[in-house]
């Protein structure tokens, strides 16, 4: 451990995350001093520690402690990936493109054996790749060990198109899941066509892809223009039921509820008729009462 002025520390790493918001740092600075030092390479680079460089710098620090990491090009970036993977704001794209470099990496510094031959007779066991890894990040994020190496695939496995899709919110996790054992090339075709499909049906415009071709998968899967809202709206219904259901369970009925919700129950009871969903109860029972 040593000192360092931070006019000489370099801030050009790219995993850095300058920026963003420090003011609960630059108080807790100011309260109890700089708690965790900035780690650093040999010649000034900040590997760890933006946030706290940044707050520093707010308050007018002009040197700081620092930790100097004298370890190889891999090592060092394994160490700021790290620093990003223990933040909470990162995106699932983020989190997800990180896992797979790390992986990458740690993979390359710690090189596993082959894996035992299959003996005839014995159960297979199945090992997620980097098993290591796995369980170092699962430590450290607290993701099992099975998401992670899911989140790494997606990134592995995805298409340009499909990680824009992400990008944009067009597509879930459990999507993108289901879409990525396509090849990327037929994700590229099928993107556009599937992206607001429930993942039900992805799962079986997958499976027809890989028996008879995209093409006919996609001749075969008729998309509703409307696809989208009917998604939002069931996802919608299903929630307003559960919270129905736990209110069964409480003896609570509708002319508790409050009389705004009492009038949507209504309303809703009279555009679907009274077979939606598994709470028609609550809009007999509120329109029995207004009767």
């Amino acid at each position: 451990m040593e000192t360092r002025k931070l006019s000489e520390l370099k801030a050009s790493n790219p995993y850095l995350r300058l920026g963003t918001d420090v003011t609960d740092l630059e108080k807790s600075i100011s309260t109890v001093g700089l708690i965790a030092p900035l780690v650093i390479s040999n010649d000034n680079l900040i590997l760890a520690g933006a946030r706290r460089y940044q707050a520093l710098m707010n308050l007018g620090y002009t040197e700081a402690e620092v930790m100097v990491v004298d370890k190889g090009p891999l090592e060092m970036e394994l160490i700021s990936i790290d620093e990003n993977l223990v933040r909470k704001d990162l995106s699932k794209m983020e989190i997800e493109v990180h896992l797979r470099r790390a992986k990458e990496i740690y993979t390359e510094l710690h090189p596993e054996p082959e894996p035992a031959p299959v003996v005839e007779g014995e159960p297979v066991v199945e090992v997620l790749p980097a098993q290591g890894f796995l369980t170092m990040v699962s430590e450290k994020t607290g993701l099992s060990p099975k998401q992670i190496h899911e989140a790494i695939n997606r990134d592995e496995m995805a298409s340009k198109s499909v990680k824009e899709a992400r990008k944009n919110g067009e597509l879930s996790v459990s999507q993108t899941n289901e879409i990525v054992r396509m090849s990327k090339k037929d994700q590229e075709e099928a993107i556009e066509h599937i992206k607001e499909l429930p993942v039900k049906d992805i799962k079986k415009f997958v499976k027809l892809a890989k028996a008879q071709g995209v093409d006919r998968a996609i001749a075969s899967t008729p998309v509703d223009p409307r696809q989208k809202e009917f998604l939002e709206i069931d996802s919608s219904l299903k929630k307003v039921i559960k919270k129905l259901k736990q209110f069964e369970l409480e003896g609570i009925t509708s002319v508790d509820l409050p009389d705004v919700t009492q009038d949507l129950l209504v309303e809703l009871m009279a555009i679907t008729g009274p077979g939606v969903g598994s709470n028609k109860s609550y809009g007999d029972e509120r329109s029995e009462s207004l009767q």
